[in-house]
């Protein structure tokens, strides 16, 4: 059986120390000459590094952590996907981490990663208040780490949208439309995401002259879209006089227009509907889901191009924080209000 070259085989070949060759492969200065050498030498030999040595030469597992409440929804879904597209790039892995994996929050496995220091890093997606003994313990064991769209203030790294402009958006989208009985429903009363938006949406109207009542002003337990459907049953039981529902995002608002239509609510006719993160969900149902999309396929490289640097020793220990810009993405769920 033919023996598979090794990294001292490739040296002997292109006449160069191994430890030129691992220079080369660990993108370190070679002159463009022997450059050019060994990458035609390891073509011929068909030389493919281990990458578990190389890993395990410079102390690292060759692995990073994503860390999510769960890993079911269509937001996170997007995200991961702009993670692996950039890890594909080094060759590394991704263990996949969902706080609510057996139907109750258990972070006991993502606290033995951080111990056992078994990734080289860790994304927290959307993390909330109750994620910060993780977050500390990240901290504590010295463990880079990247906190996207973080629902409280963060010391660290972070990457976010720019959820006052959204809310702002969606005000200036209704208001155009002849909407002033307006309704809010937001995810989790502590979340960052949910009072940025409304905070947005309140001074976007404001500056209309529209107000937005309090007592139109509700909060769901969570994101999930079979919360959206449970707040329709109990808005729909109050026969409040609104013409237009805001939905803390997007799969809040799918359930809430699942439920509105099964009753017979149409949607604009009747009550216009918008949402929040352009999930490709959105598109794909009738009526189309108007919505604020937020890029989160770059946000999920980004995320990851930030911890690698961290990883690498190529970022500043100092924190950072990169915010998108959102956009309108107008669909059938929003039309002129009734009496317009």
């Amino acid at each position: 059986m033919k023996r598979k070259p090794t990294i001292a085989t490739v040296a002997r070949r292109a006449g160069v120390a191994e430890s030129t060759v691992s220079r080369y492969l660990n993108s370190g200065y070679v002159s463009a000459e022997v450059r050019s050498r060994l990458r035609a030498v390891v073509k011929e030999l068909n030389y493919i590094p281990s990458l578990t040595a190389r890993n395990l030469s410079k102390g690292r597992k060759g692995c990073i952590g994503v860390v999510v409440e769960s890993s079911q929804g269509p937001w996170f879904m997007q995200l991961l996907a702009g993670i692996e597209e950039e890890l594909s790039k080094p060759h590394l892995s991704v263990m996949l981490g969902s706080l609510t994996l057996q139907g109750h929050y258990d972070a006991s496995a993502i606290l033995d990663w951080v111990r056992e220091r078994r990734v080289d890093g860790i994304i927290f997606a959307r993390s909330l208040r109750r994620e910060r003994p993780l977050l500390n313990a990240t901290i504590e064991a010295h463990l880079p780490f990247v906190v996207v769209g973080p629902d409280e203030p963060v010391k660290g790294h972070v990457v976010r949208c720019d959820n006052l402009a959204a809310g702002v958006l969606v005000a200036d989208h209704l208001a155009n439309l002849g909407h002033t009985e307006i309704a809010f429903a937001g995810g989790p009363r502590e979340s960052q995401d949910s009072r940025d938006r409304l905070n947005g949406l309140r001074e976007g109207l404001a500056a209309r002259d529209i107000t937005l009542r309090q007592d139109r002003v509700s909060f769901c337990e969570s994101y999930e879209a079979d919360v959206g459907a449970d707040f329709a049953r109990s808005f729909f039981k109050r026969k409040e006089d609104v013409t237009a529902m805001v939905l803390g995002n997007d799969s809040l608002a799918l359930g809430f227009m699942r439920m509105a239509l099964q009753r017979g609510v149409r949607i604009p006719a009747d009550l216009s509907v918008v949402g929040f993160d352009g999930v490709p969900e959105g598109a794909r149902v009738w009526p189309g889901l108007t919505t604020i999309a937020q890029p989160m396929r770059d946000m999920g490289r980004t995320a990851c191009r930030t911890l690698l640097a961290q990883i690498n020793g190529s970022s500043s220990e100092v924190e950072s924080s990169v915010e998108y810009g959102v956009e309108l993405v107008a669909r059938e769920s929003t039309g002129p209000a009734p009496s317009a």
